[in-house]
């Protein structure tokens, strides 16, 4: 049985999801957002979503991390913040000697739906039918946070839990 766990990086709302993996059976025991209000400024949202983070990663106990790898064509801006909380992110991990894949959005959206180019609602409706999930409440933060761990355990390969 292994666990991963999945981020969808934000610098005030980040999506994570737990899923465990038994064989070929996949589940998701957890999923959500990790939210700091706007306008909080570096470094007490930094230090608000590692706080937040710690406390699922205490609680739930991933044995490998999917956090989604960044692209960002426009806005510099947005861009460093993201960058600032993803890096938060890696180095709690890190912390916790959490093994960390690192998949792009293409290779999100093809792994869950098949399509380089699909959007939320494709993703989302992949998920119910991959998963089984009857209803996928909250943000598509945490949406996406799912299929970064679902293709996370693809590209993980032969990981094996110590």
């Amino acid at each position: 049985m292994v666990k991963i766990l999945g981020i969808d990086p934000g610098s005030h709302r980040l999506g994570y999801s737990v899923l465990q993996k038994d064989k070929s059976v996949i589940r998701v025991l957890t999923y959500g957002t990790i939210e700091v209000p706007s306008g909080t400024k570096s470094p007490v949202n930094l230090i608000a979503i590692r706080r937040q983070l710690d406390a699922i990663l205490d609680e739930y106990r991933p044995d490998l991390a999917s956090v989604e790898e960044l692209f960002f064509a426009k806005n510099r801006t947005t861009a460093a913040k993201v960058y600032e909380a993803r890096g938060v992110v890696l180095l709690t991990l890190g912390e916790h000697n959490i093994p960390v894949v690192e998949p792009t959005a293409s290779q999100i959206k093809k792994g869950t739906t098949g399509s380089g180019i699909a959007d939320k609602k494709d993703i989302k409706a992949a998920l119910k039918l991959l998963l089984g999930l009857e209803n996928l409440t909250g943000h598509d933060d945490s949406w996406d946070a799912i299929a970064s761990a679902y293709v996370g355990f693809a590209m993980s390969g032969s990981f094996k839990k110590k």
